[in-house]
């Protein structure tokens, strides 16, 4: 029989990431994605009249939104990682410390949006014990470190 680990016997066990390693995650992921939206719009962009950029539009903007699925709820749903949190050994579980699952993953990932646009779920993130930021909170998130854990 599988043992549910209680809040109390998970802080024992793995140590909750920091802010500063998520935000980075986020940062090499946004990173990832603006890559790749840079190189569909030099192949499949059009240049903007009186202004510096490309604008595109169809098939390349569906790729783009999927792609933006693929790196974070899905990637999140299906192994708890994406390539910034991989890259910096955390993972996103439920409290159960367990894989959250396709749908959390997409709460977590529409909710944020909204802490990015408005940068509350930084300020969340910084005072709750848990460092959860409105998406972790709404889906029953916490992220960790799977680095030596201890």
């Amino acid at each position: 029989m599988k043992e549910i680990i209680t809040s109390s016997k998970f802080e024992d066990k793995q140590k909750l990431a920091s802010v500063g390693s998520r935000i980075l995650a986020f940062l090499i992921d946004f990173f990832i994605f603006w890559i790749l939206t840079l190189i569909l719009g030099m192949f499949f962009g059009e240049p903007l009249e009186n202004e510096i950029g490309l604008s595109f539009n169809g098939l390349p903007v569906l790729g783009v939104i999927l792609f933006a699925f693929l790196l974070w709820p899905i990637s999140e749903g299906i192994t708890g990682q994406t390539i910034g949190k991989r890259i910096l050994s955390i993972k996103v579980i439920n409290k159960e410390y367990r894989p959250i699952g396709i749908g959390p993953a997409f709460g977590r990932f529409f909710f944020g949006i909204f802490d990015l646009m408005s940068l509350i779920g930084i300020i969340i993130a910084l005072i709750n014990k848990k460092n959860q930021r409105i998406g972790d909170i709404v889906a029953c998130t916490i992220v960790v470190n799977t680095k030596n854990p201890s």
